[in-house]
């Protein structure tokens, strides 16, 4: 168990020294959390940030298929979307700390070919965004090397996915010529004999690029049944869409399935059906022109932005990061054998998808390995991944996101403190910033006490969380106390007493289980963790 985990556990069981006692701690509320998770649902079965509708931010993944998408119903006319403006672009790919550095240049060059074929090169533009993002070396290595020794870890499909997405980049980035010829023609022998039809429509996309042409043999041995079967839910709209064009045919039973996936959540989802309704062979079937075609259709359903970016989906879905949060606040609770029913389900079933994105299955095995479920084997891979992620030897303002990511993971489990260092010299002496107590506590919770000591040294944390929760502000306050426990400061029994007292101004209101960060606002995921690891 972590030094952070063990000051939260000793708090929880009453041995906190406080003048040479023990603390008795209020029998904290939380009967009905599991219940009240309900209002946080969303309609992907993840728990939700907040229980308000939320406004829109950029993302790498929803910008490249959102411009793929949207690039569908213009006839590709790079002149009809708004330009990619390259520093946006790059400010993305730079931030985005859970996705590897390969992941991030697919999707940027997914952007950039947007108005093109999907394997048109775009070398130029994606090398010189990668450039700024200061990540062009290591994706084109990681790509590089996984071409050359896949992970014997993934299972077939993500092997084939992560290959052909990794070639894809390898091909935009003008440097597929160093993937030799023996990889490529296992590339598409892997193609012929997987079943998944996704995957090995990528690859073939990927393989064609480079002037290897593959077959795909397994995925279209039951095609026709597939496609002409009228029962829509047999196959994932995503699966139907990607088989469609790999046969070259629509069906109408398959047409009247996938038409109203046009509207689903994810943008992948949505470009893939939207290009097989505008497929060639699909098109000649129905007597239709391109343009023609795409008129008849929705309008797609993400808005491209002035700077060429698209923000996430407008829709009110759950998150993974949310999902953990609330896996916190339900141990924290005592309330993880109530975990929904719905969660669980979502949860297992993403463990078994093998289309899962790759920064998400890390945060899959964190949720899953907090609230003590077997997820799958994508949770098992992520589990392995997150050993595997390297904190950087030194936290400064450029890395704080990779770097805590990395030491969330590690302290998640319990993969001990690794060699890295800590200083703040922009803090005041004894004073420390939200920031500076989120950093300690994760130093904490992943085994690294004697620099969270250090850190907090001729800091009174007690004193420091009363006034915040006195001045609105949640967060602060839990992690004030979180890290007074991880540097075995004392906390006042006084504290203990008034903190359920100072918390119902952040009880919401119709759910009054959960928590807001603020007094009076809606409830959310990380008010609700910081709420209960209060009150634990």
């Amino acid at each position: 168990m972590t030094a952070g985990a063990v000051a939260i556990a000793a708090a929880a069981l009453g041995v906190v020294m406080t003048n040479g006692g023990s603390v008795d701690r209020p029998t904290p509320p939380g009967g009905a959390l599991a219940e009240q998770l309900d209002a946080l649902r969303g309609a992907n079965d993840l728990v939700r940030a907040t229980r308000t509708e939320v406004g829109h931010d950029p993302a790498l993944y929803p910008t490249a298929y959102g411009r793929l998408e949207a690039a569908l119903s213009v006839g590709h006319r790079v002149d009809a979307l708004p330009a990619v403006r390259a520093d946006a672009l790059a400010d993305l790919a730079r931030t985005d700390g859970l996705d590897t550095p390969a992941w991030r240049a697919y999707y940027v060059c997914l952007a950039l070919g947007a108005a093109k074929e999907p394997d048109a090169v775009v070398a130029a533009d994606a090398a010189q965004v990668l450039e700024r993002a200061g990540i062009r070396e290591e994706a084109e290595s990681e790509a590089l090397a996984y071409l050359r020794a896949p992970d014997p870890g993934d299972d077939p499909p993500t092997s084939l996915a992560t290959r052909a997405a990794f070639l894809q980049t390898l091909t935009c980035l003008d440097r597929d010529h160093e993937v030799d010829r023996a990889r490529l023609d296992r590339l598409a022998a892997d193609t012929a004999r997987t079943a998944e039809a996704v995957p090995v429509l990528n690859a073939v996309d990927a393989l064609r690029a480079v002037g290897v042409r593959a077959q795909a043999t397994r995925a279209l041995r039951d095609a026709g049944a597939l496609l002409g079967d009228a029962d829509c839910e047999r196959l994932d709209p995503l699966q139907r869409a990607a088989l469609a064009l790999l046969r070259g045919q629509v069906p109408e039973r398959t047409r009247a399935c996938l038409l109203p996936s046009l509207r689903d959540s994810d943008p992948q989802t949505r470009w893939m059906v939207r290009r097989a309704l505008t497929s060639p062979a699909h098109l000649a079937e129905h007597g239709q022109a391109g343009p023609e075609a795409s008129r008849q259709l929705p309008a797609p359903r993400g808005d491209i932005r002035a700077d060429g970016l698209v923000d996430k989906s407008p829709a009110q879905l759950g998150t993974l990061t949310a999902t953990y949060n609330a896996a916190r606040a339900l141990t924290a609770a005592a309330q993880q054998d109530r975990t929904p029913a719905w969660l669980k389900k979502s949860l297992r079933r993403l463990g078994r998808d093998p289309a899962i994105e790759p920064s998400d299955r890390i945060l899959l095995a964190m949720a899953c390995h907090r609230l003590a479920l077997a997820c799958g084997p994508q949770a098992d891979k992520g589990a392995k991944e997150a050993a595997r992620l390297e904190v950087p030897a030194r936290l400064n303002t450029g890395n704080q996101r990779s770097w805590y990511g990395a030491m969330a993971a590690r302290a998640e489990f319990g993969l001990g403190c690794p060699r890295t260092s800590v200083d703040l010299p922009e803090e005041r002496a004894g004073t420390l910033s939200p920031r500076a107590l989120r950093v300690v506590v994760v130093l904490a919770d992943a085994g690294c006490a004697a620099q969270a000591e250090r850190l907090t040294m001729g800091a009174d944390l007690a004193a420091r969380a009363r006034k915040a929760l006195e001045d609105g502000d949640l967060l602060t306050a839990s992690d004030a106390v979180q890290a007074a426990l991880a540097s075995a400061q004392n906390i006042p029994q006084s504290l203990w007493d008034a903190i359920p007292r100072l918390l119902e101004r952040y009880r919401d209101a119709r759910h009054p289980d959960l928590y807001a960060t603020s007094p009076g606002g809606a409830a959310t995921a990380d008010g609700t963790r910081a709420a209960y690891y209060l009150l634990a």
